[in-house]
């Protein structure tokens, strides 16, 4: 039988899958990476990646779930993880947010070390390397509750909250929480999303402080990101990177690479592994967000936007590409809300505006994908 502090952990992951309905009825991908591949979402133990890892999940604006594992290969470890977050509020220009983030793991590796010379070496018994075992379990979660302001141009997060974990790991356990709290910067500058964020982590009168900033790019089928961050307080001084590219050569098929190095981890306090790797990635099910660019409707030689009018409760306004990404009012015509202009052949991005300065893009539109920033943005092409 299982023993019982790995069903504990197994059945801490497994019930991330029991959230909002919406989490199924978005877009399925797996995916399969090559490389060096580290702990994805669970960094227990710093020696646990694999050269293989197969995955499935979804990620939406408010909420994601997924699940990795390790093909052993040669002398890889294994490894599986599966964890999943999801917000509740965050909508609209200003009010509060609620956070719920959590994870699973268990792990088989062991690793070998050789101890140092001793001073006195004897030259017959010189040093025996050692085996030590880093296989184990554990669940993690965070909770964060906070506030935000969104604008035009920019949108501010502020949170506060705990994080826990409770893992086995070598023979070793360990369990701790600790108060956390976050400011968050995001610029939308479509089809560039920029964003900062410095956030801290108190564990027994040492408050670990990091700050970074992440850049994202996506045009059509190519999307590029990328992050780096610096330790700078609790005794650290180390450096975080992420880095990646996908494009989309075919309906529903990806392909990826990318990598990333963690510094530190400050809830199971270890370094953490990198990675390198390339693989790609199959649209599986559900698909409600469109990628590629969606053919703009015309009349009479001119393109047309609209939305329904039950869409936005005031008169709301459009703004892109085409705009300078200044909100320009839209006109009711019987049931819809429609923009109409000129505009020569090319791909645009843009989205809308409510009356109280909220952006926002309905599920009907042809063309809506995330942002990658918490909302979403709408894609069409001009032959």
């Amino acid at each position: 039988m299982m023993p019982a502090s790995w069903r504990g952990a197994l059945l801490a992951g497994l019930a991330l899958l029991v959230m909002p309905a919406a989490a199924w009825s978005q877009e399925w991908r797996a995916s399969a990476r090559f490389g060096r591949v580290a702990y994805e979402g669970a960094p227990a133990g710093n020696s646990a990646s694999s050269s293989a890892v197969l995955g499935l999940g979804r990620t939406g604006s408010s909420d994601w779930i997924g699940a990795s594992a390790a093909l052993p290969l040669s002398e890889d470890p294994f490894w599986a993880v599966l964890g999943g977050w999801t917000r509740a509020g965050g909508r609209g220009a200003a009010g509060l947010l609620l956070d719920a983030t959590g994870h699973g793991f268990v792990q088989r590796a062991s690793a070998t070390s050789t101890p140092a010379p001793s001073p006195f070496p004897v030259p017959s018994q010189p040093p025996v390397p050692v085996e030590s075992d880093l296989s184990g379990e554990g669940a993690g979660g965070e909770l964060m509750v906070g506030a935000f302001a969104a604008g035009r141009a920019v949108r501010v997060e502020a949170r506060g909250g705990v994080a826990a974990q409770r893992s086995r790991l070598g023979g070793v356990v360990q369990g701790r929480a600790i108060p956390t709290g976050d400011i968050r910067l995001s610029f939308p500058l479509t089809p560039i999303s920029l964003g900062a964020e410095s956030r801290a982590w108190a564990d027994d009168g040492v408050t670990h402080t990091y700050l970074g900033g992440t850049l994202g790019w996506a045009r059509g089928p190519v999307q590029l990101w990328g992050s780096i961050g610096r330790w700078v307080s609790g005794g650290l001084d180390r450096t975080a990177w992420s880095a990646g590219a996908g494009a989309e050569v075919a309906p529903g098929l990806e392909l990826q690479a990318g990598g990333r190095g963690n510094a530190f981890d400050p809830l199971y306090l270890s370094a953490t592994g990198s990675s390198v790797w390339t693989g790609i990635s199959l649209r599986v099910g559900g698909g409600r967000a469109v990628r590629a660019p969606v053919p703009v409707r015309t009349r009479d030689g001119a393109s047309v936007i609209a939305i329904p009018a039950r869409s936005s409760s005031g008169a709301p306004s459009v703004a892109g590409d085409f705009t300078g990404w200044k909100p320009v009012p839209m006109q009711r015509e019987g049931s819809r809300w429609t923009y109409t202009t000129r505009l020569a052949p090319g791909v645009y991005h843009y989205a809308f505006v409510a009356e109280d300065g909220s952006w926002f893009v309905p599920e009907s539109v042809a063309g809506r994908q995330d942002d990658g920033m918490g909302g979403h943005v709408a894609v069409l092409v001009v032959p």
